[in-house]
């Protein structure tokens, strides 16, 4: 079994959270133990571990603050009804019973036939809240439901529809790249996993060859910025396989027919 682990919470970056803001963490981990019992999860991923993971994607991938990882603690009590909202707001605060009650309303809408409508639905889906936290609280969740994927029973099947077809989307006008890169990878693993693996296999093989072609080409430039004083840096990356394969089915052509297989993006450090 593994520990705990909610004190990574009351850390953001190298320094503690405020003494009020880690009170109410410790608090809102105390409830989500005492409800580990009364929510039905799998019991290799008891509902405490869900709650600090899902807080701990708030905080320090997605880049919010105390109050939404006090939240993803305690996501699961309003779904359940084991608390209130009036209990939340004595508690915690206003501000937390709000994000909650409207986490509530979002986690109720049926998403079953998102494919078909899945763009009206997303813009009625943002219409519905106030605070965009609710909707990156509820990305959190289902980024960690698809990490322990055979934890979550028949619920899959609807999750990752769910995921595809709204939170994929969301995450990407939000400017969550690399969340909404590993949404898609998770996505494309429960699909279509040969196929993912075998783009892997073939970038894995390409990789030295690739590396020395992005030297070669990036040569030039960094000769020339160095002689007009640039302050920069190049940085590079070889694109997801999940947006490889939608370029090849795009453009009906096979992997070694996708000649842009990296981004590269030149950054100018300015003071003005």
């Amino acid at each position: 079994m593994r520990e705990t682990g909610f004190e990574t919470l009351l850390m953001v970056g190298d320094k503690p959270v405020p003494p009020k803001d880690a009170e109410n963490i410790v608090k809102a981990y105390e409830y989500a133990l005492r409800a580990s019992s009364k929510i039905t999860h799998n019991p290799d991923n008891p509902y405490v571990y869900h709650s600090i993971d899902v807080a701990e994607i708030c905080m320090k991938e997605i880049g919010l603050g105390p109050t939404s990882a006090i939240c993803g603690l305690l996501h699961g009590l309003v779904v359940n009804n084991l608390i209130d909202d009036e209990e939340i707001s004595n508690e915690f605060g206003k501000s937390v019973a709000e994000i909650l009650k409207g986490y509530k309303k979002v986690s109720e809408l049926r998403t079953e036939r998102l494919s078909f409508q899945s763009e009206a639905f997303s813009k009625l889906f943002l219409s519905m809240v106030d605070d965009m936290r609710v909707i990156l609280i509820r990305l959190a969740h289902d980024l960690n439901d698809l990490r322990n994927l055979d934890l979550i029973g028949d619920r899959q099947d609807a999750l990752i529809q769910e995921v595809k077809y709204l939170y994929t989307p969301i995450a990407h006008r939000l400017g969550l790249y690399k969340v909404k890169t590993e949404l898609e990878e998770r996505v494309m693993l429960f699909e279509h996993r040969d196929v993912y693996e075998a783009i892997s296999t073939k970038i894995r093989e390409t990789k030295a060859k690739r590396e020395v072609f992005i030297q070669d080409f990036i040569r030039p430039f960094e000769r020339e910025l160095m002689a007009q004083g640039m302050d920069f840096e190049i940085k590079w990356r070889t694109k997801s396989v999940p947006s490889i394969w939608a370029k090849m089915k795009r453009q009906n052509i096979d992997f070694e027919q996708v000649f842009d297989l990296f981004a590269i993006r030149i950054i100018i450090n300015s003071k003005n």
